[in-house]
């Protein structure tokens, strides 16, 4: 799984620690609720979150989500297993003192969170202006940049972005967009359009220049994955459509004009799940990854681990009628032993698939990479690149990279804890995941190559053509469970670049941008981050990791870091010929307001059009930090670039 973590990770881990119900007592709506969420913080969550280390997020990350959003995990999301037996006043309470918010009342209690999850863009001001003069028509073929990338072979490549690697030094900001959700879907854009999505439940189409919002569209839970746009047959509900998955555990399709809601078919029902992955679409398909948060809910000695399995969804893209789903592995999980405690352990379980499915048109398969696994039963569809056939789902084949990487958080003693969490495998594997999408590859001659990448910062080459045969291999650093390889890889003509993250490899790690041959994987340069970058915020993660999914065009590579810089490289030497901090100070933003960008992680930038856009701000790990009070300024921008500004 993805291990910088989502809003509902965040306060999943919060809500994790809470399993008995506080009592409650009667109250009107005008009257204050009894139970005490100061004292059930302190008795329930202190430890932790108060003296947070590694991936534990602190006290002021947590007051980040909003009331609604944590009652919604609690009550409808991937926390409510664990919530067993808490009341609503309890969950209404926790919820208003960990977000600052005044005390609770029945009217909070009472909140429905199948409607509200996030904070909720129904009835808010818009995040921008909105437009004053009429859209122009949405056209797919228009120039852009649709989906994860711009083709489904997902090589991050823009062959034609509308501005040359000379012109990238004269980059500046045009505009820039402040909105809710720490986390965000990757910008698609198709001609003047620009769509993104929100954890806080909103999905936009943005004016592609201007920035200014054509419409924001209310999801049900919030969403991360990019968005894929594409023309409907004539006499359907709409003339295109585009399609992203929430987490309501669903696959949601819109009118990409209006923002209306064409269907929403939920595809799975497994607890701690999440939808990380961006789907694709393909010959009228909708390819849904699903993923889970699994690995931080077994921590919590009260989870029942681990019933979770990865599985690919396809739909029909008219209907959102299911067409097939094919789990990452055929075994169903069961029980085969007891932990510590005593509690039933389940298994096999993982293999979740968190990146955007590769689409071979000529052999008729879409090919993903999967998670580890999260108990000791054996796992061969976890840390595995699989090719499933288009019409069926059938699994054609698979490569596990690597056997028994069996993991879940809070194994090691430190931090805080004493004894590793109940559900620990026996032999904890280095979580080594394969988080980004497969890249499939042509070269001369009409052969071809998956390209694929891994946490241990392995990058390989497989033959598509026999059964994902390993053709070449290259380890690059020593990886670790937050990349090595993370997000993603990008390639052209001759070069693979990959972007290493390396964040808690410590002393040995070699953050920075590589770039290799593609034919036999040979080392052509090296560009290391700078070893001791300054960050507005003090913290582990003001660091050189490049975790981001990189992007290319002839002559020039772009990739953001930890540290907020986003940079533009020499795609023949990796030399870098542009930077920008989007950091260290505030950022106009549409609006008429200041916002702060911070650490660059997760989707990574698209360009078209003359135009750059990337996001800045990622789950809480620039804001406060280090006793220095940066209330407010965890940020979240999207940020557009052109030649000049202009």
């Amino acid at each position: 799984m993805p291990k910088p973590f989502s809003p509902i990770l965040l306060a999943a881990s919060l809500l994790a620690m809470l399993s008995v119900s506080a009592t409650t007592a009667r109250a009107s709506d005008e009257v204050a609720l009894a139970p005490n969420g100061a004292k059930l913080y302190a008795t329930r969550c202190a430890a932790c979150h108060d003296n947070a280390t590694d991936r534990t997020p602190a006290k002021s990350v947590l007051a980040k989500n909003t009331p609604a959003f944590i009652i919604g995990s609690l009550t409808n999301g991937a926390m409510a297993p664990m919530a067993e037996g808490l009341s609503a006043a309890d969950k209404a309470a926790i919820a208003a003192y960990n977000t600052g918010t005044k005390a609770p009342t029945k009217a909070m209690a009472d909140i429905d969170p199948k409607t509200i999850w996030g904070p909720g863009a129904a009835g808010t001001p818009l995040d921008a202006p909105a437009c004053t003069s009429k859209a122009p028509p949405l056209n797919v073929k228009a120039a852009g940049w649709n989906g994860w990338s711009p083709t489904p072979t997902n090589a991050r490549y823009q062959a034609k972005p509308g501005l040359r690697a000379a012109e990238v030094p004269r980059l500046k900001p045009k505009w820039a967009f402040n909105y809710p959700g720490a986390k965000n879907g990757q910008a698609t854009l198709v001609g003047d359009w620009l769509f993104t999505t929100s954890m806080s439940g909103a999905v936009y189409a943005l004016d592609a220049k201007t920035g200014c919002v054509r419409w924001r569209h209310t999801a049900q839970a919030g969403t991360r994955s990019s968005v894929t746009v594409i023309e409907l047959p004539a006499g359907g509900p709409a003339r295109q459509a585009l399609f992203f998955s929430d987490w309501t555990k669903s696959a949601v399709a819109l009118n990409a004009e209006t923002g209306e809601q064409l269907w929403k078919t939920q595809i799975d029902d497994s607890a701690g799940l999440q939808m990380t992955g961006s789907p694709t679409v393909y010959g009228g398909r909708l390819f849904v990854p699903i993923s889970s948060g699994v690995e931080a809910f077994a921590e919590f000695d009260g989870w029942e681990c681990c019933k979770f399995r990865g599985s690919l969804v396809a739909l029909d893209v008219a209907r959102g009628e299911i067409l097939w789903k094919t789990y990452t592995t055929a075994v169903e999980p069961k029980p085969f032993g007891l932990n510590r405690l005593g509690r039933e352990m389940w298994g096999p379980s993982g293999g979740a698939i968190w990146s955007a499915p590769t689409i071979d048109a000529k052999r008729g398969l879409v090919y993903v990479g999967t998670s580890n696994s999260y108990t000791d039963v054996v796992y061969d569809g976890a840390d595995a690149v699989m090719a499933m056939d288009m019409a069926t789902g059938a699994i054609v084949w698979k490569n596990q990279l690597l056997e028994h990487d069996n993991y879940i958080n809070g194994c090691w003693i430190g931090g805080g804890r004493t004894v590793p969490a109940a559900n620990c495998p026996n032999k904890l594997g280095p979580d080594f995941s394969i988080g980004n999408s497969p890249i499939l590859h042509d070269l001369p001659g009409g052969r071809q190559l998956l390209l694929v990448g891994q946490k241990s910062s392995h990058v390989y080459a497989l033959d598509p053509a026999q059964d994902g045969k390993i053709v070449w291999e290259r380890r690059l650093s020593p990886g670790s469970a937050l990349g090595g390889v993370e997000f993603g890889m990008a390639a052209d003509a001759e070069r693979l670049y990959v972007g290493i993250s390396d964040v808690i490899a410590g002393d040995e790690g070699k953050p920075g941008l590589y770039a290799l041959r593609i034919s036999d994987g040979a080392l052509l340069w090296s560009a290391p981050s700078p070893a001791k970058p300054t960050c507005r915020w003090v913290s582990r993660w003001c660091h050189g990791a490049i975790s981001q999914a990189v992007t290319a065009i002839p002559g020039a590579v772009f990739a953001g870091a930890y540290d907020g810089r986003f940079r533009a490289y020499d795609a023949k030497t990796g030399k870098v010929i542009w930077s920008h901090d989007t950091g260290t100070d505030p950022i106009q933003v549409l609006g008429e307001r200041t916002a702060f960008g911070g650490v660059m992680d997760g989707g990574g930038p698209t360009v078209a059009n003359g135009m750059v856009y990337v996001h800045s701000g990622y789950a809480g790990r620039s804001g406060a930090s280090g006793g220095r009070d940066l209330t407010g300024a965890d940020g979240n921008v999207l940020m557009a670039f052109s030649i000049d500004g202009r």
